[in-house]
């Protein structure tokens, strides 16, 4: 279950609720929350009471979807706890580093008892109990572990649930569903009622859009009577087949005796997104972008993270629910069950602790039972146990994963919001202070004739944010001093400066050519962030296809950090390039910054050039050292490469791993030829393959390629020190280089009607 970021400054949210006899939905309705939202606050955060819900109303106040009524979607898994989950979560790990990801990664390790249904918002607490009410009704627990068989083939890998156990699973399944729909959706209504009826001044939602008919209050569930099987692996190519294989053989299955059900719920927007957890914080720069934070979840489309031509995506944040683009090199891809809401755990063994800690009844908000069954209120209130908050508990302590103390502990503060405390007026005295604001809510209202004369005046008292200064984890900087500790490059141990081009005309402007060459092949400018001119070469235009040459921002950037790299006293000795067009223009660019044209020249290394298998049609026809001398590059003609571009076209299907090793060869020759500092300019891919296996990594597999770069963004600089004799990475001696998106301008827009 998702882990919530903590907001930048620390004002945790507190609310006392000091009347018992309320339900969470009675309160948050008195404290003024309309009760279709309400509804949705409570079924989004699993229940757990009126501090974590109103916490999730402020943080989707900008939800577009807020007022929609799109029921959740809930599942019903059995999960393995103890010795046999560790298990599995080590071959979690495994098979994604090994293999990269297939579908098994989207999900926690489970057996699924009740496919995805959809229910109300009003309906999530019923559908918690009942949970709890099969598996009493049931009696027996398991006193054994399940017993698996385990299934292999080219497309599956999993453990099938042995008959007699299978059936004791399913009994469950069909109970609960026959708990739902005799009881839960036949009774939730008459409950809101009474509740709509007690708070009239709130009213009952009659847009269409808020609420759900009568006629259409119905929840439609199947349990899942098919084989039950716990999944360990699919989706995956049939080339991963024998290292899959391999570690699913050593999982030992006879272990798996502890069990537990449980009740999760899904956004619905979720159903068809892929799930990146946020890795680097982004502030937007513009109206339409989204703002990270580290522990958020963000919601993309697949299509739209593979089609996107800059490394930006449009997505939907979890914490907040908003919609905006975000550079997808700052989030990784996770688990999509990472991002549900866990509603309740019931233990299917006996005398084992829960993985997840819960309540009995996981009905508890600020400490205090909110069971809707009258004499189970009147019990309650009859107690004379001070109030506690819910991670003060001792049952909530008892684990480290505990899902209350969770929740507490990261919803709260991840809202840049006052702390917030309800109340009872015969308390206010000895809480109150002159110097904080105060806002008098007055709630008169009457639940039943037996007190109808009772009143309460209720106040909210809203401390003042206190000023704190920035922290070093709420910029995109990791160090805030950074700038300040730049040291001149004055030691003798040999460097490796590694850069990626700068920003590509291609990638900025999409199909460019047809609109900048005219039917002679003359180039004309359509953006002011296109080059002026380009250098003349024999095949044009078809030769800019796959030889983009970079924006204006594209050589700014490559400046840039020439500048800062001389500012940092950087000692360049040897400067290779890869044949790319835009890498010897940022090679020739942060050259200038360097205030180092022409010492050394550029030595042009086709070794370096990107992974071929992106070029199914050959090797791009390059400008050659003519035609670059010609458009006044700085180019060594005299220079032999390690691999000349004859040889490199003869290597077109290569894998992953040969093309790791032709780079870190190539690399391995350009260090042996020479002594002193190096600088290497080329491709994003080129940071990593030309630092991994020098820095003692193992080639990584395709999927892994792809997820490293999108973390590279343009102009990125990587450093490679020697170090005793071996090769590590070491923190860059500039600042790296970030800016934000420029959409075009289109000035009509400004005469439309």
């Amino acid at each position: 279950m998702a882990t919530l970021p903590p907001r930048k400054n620390q004002t945790p949210t507190r609310i006392c609720n000091l009347k018992p006899h309320l339900t969470p939905l009675q309160t948050l309705l008195q404290m003024g929350f309309q009760k279709h939202r309400a509804e949705k606050a409570l079924a989004s955060t699993g229940n757990r009471g009126v501090q974590i819900a109103s916490d999730w109303l402020l943080a989707h106040v900008n939800d577009a979807t807020l007022d929609e009524c799109a029921p959740r979607e809930y599942i019903i898994y059995v999960c393995p706890t103890g010795p046999f989950l560790q298990q599995l979560e080590e071959f979690w790990a495994k098979s994604r580093q090994m293999c990269g990801w297939n579908g098994a990664h989207n999900y926690v390790p489970h057996i699924t008892l009740v496919s995805f249904f959809k229910a109300p918002d009003e309906c999530s607490l019923q559908l918690s109990k009942a949970l709890k009410q099969v598996v009493d009704m049931t009696g027996s627990l398991l006193d054994r572990p399940i017993k698996l068989e385990l299934y292999t083939s080219q497309n599956f890998m999993g453990f099938f649930v042995a008959e007699d156990d299978a059936n004791y699973l399913k009994r469950l399944a069909l109970q609960y569903v026959k708990e739902v729909s005799n009881s839960i959706i036949s009774d939730t209504y008459e409950q809101l009622d009474a509740i709509v009826a007690c708070f009239p001044w709130c009213g009952a939602v009659s847009s269409g859009t808020r609420c759900i008919p009568r006629s259409s209050r119905s929840i439609s569930l199947e349990p899942h009577v098919k084989s039950l099987h716990l999944t360990l692996a699919y989706q995956f190519p049939q080339a991963q087949f024998t290292a899959l294989k391999s570690l699913v053989e050593n999982l030992d299955a006879s272990c798996a005796s502890n069990w537990e059900l449980r009740l999760y719920s899904r956004d619905p927007r979720l159903a068809t997104k892929q799930v990146q957890k946020v890795v680097y914080p982004h502030n937007p720069h513009e109206t339409d972008e989204l703002e990270l934070r580290i522990g958020d979840y963000i919601y993309l489309n697949t299509d739209g993270v593979d089609s996107s031509s800059d490394g930006w995506a449009e997505g939907i944040s979890w914490l907040t629910g908003g919609t905006g683009h975000l550079p997808v090199n700052y989030t990784e891809r996770t688990a999509e069950s990472d991002a549900w809401t866990l509603h309740r755990v019931v233990q299917l063994s006996k005398s084992v602790a829960s993985s997840l800690t819960s309540a009995e009844d996981m009905d508890i908000v600020d400490g205090r039972s909110i069971s809707t069954e009258p004499e189970e209120r009147q019990r309650e209130l009859h107690q004379t146990t001070p109030h506690t908050g819910i991670i003060e508990g001792s049952s909530f302590e008892e684990s480290e994963q505990s899902v209350e103390k969770y929740l507490r502990q990261t919803l709260q503060p991840c809202l840049e919001l006052p702390s917030v405390q309800l109340l009872n007026n015969h308390n206010l005295s000895q809480h109150h202070n002159i110097h904080t604001p105060t806002i008098e809510i007055t709630a008169n209202m009457s639940c039943s004739s037996s007190n109808s004369a009772s009143k309460k005046v209720d106040e909210i008292m809203v401390e003042p944010l206190t000023v704190q200064p920035p922290r070093p984890e709420d910029t995109l900087s990791v160090h805030s001093d950074h700038e300040h500790s730049l040291q001149s490059s004055s030691t003798k141990n040999r460097k490796l400066y590694i850069m990626r081009h700068g920003e590509r005309v291609d990638f900025t402007f999409g199909t460019w050519i047809p609109y900048c060459f005219d039917e002679f092949g003359n180039y004309m400018r359509k953006d002011l962030n296109m080059p002026k001119v380009l250098p003349r070469r024999k095949n044009c235009p078809e030769g800019w296809q796959n030889d983009s040459p970079l924006t204006n921002v594209g050589v700014y950037q490559a400046r840039l950090t020439g500048e800062a790299l001389l500012e940092a006293k950087i000692q360049i000795d040897h400067v290779y390039c890869s044949p790319s067009y835009r890498c010897v223009q940022t090679c020739t660019s942060a050259l200038e910054g360097l205030k180092m044209l022409g010492k050394p020249k550029i030595k042009l290394e086709p070794g370096l050039f990107e992974w071929l298998a992106w070029y199914p049609n050959g090797v791009p026809d390059w400008l050659n050292n003519s035609e670059l001398i010609e458009a006044k590059y700085d180019v060594d003609c005299s220079y032999e490469p390690v691999l000349s571009a004859a040889d490199l076209s003869a290597q077109l299907k290569e894998t992953t791993e040969q093309f790791y090793m032709r780079n870190h060869e190539v690399l391995l020759q350009l260090l042996e030829r020479t002594s002193g500092n190096i600088l290497v300019v080329a491709h994003a891919t080129t940071l990593d393959t030309c630092s991994r296996q020098l820095t003692g990594g193992a080639a990584r597999s395709t999927n892994e390629l792809r997820q490293v770069i999108h973390k590279i963004p343009y102009c990125s600089l990587v450093t490679v020190e020697q170090i005793e004799g071996k090769w590590q990475l070491v923190e860059p001696d500039c600042l790296p280089i970030t800016h934000s998106k420029n959409p075009r301008f289109e000035w009509n827009a400004l005469s439309a009607t």
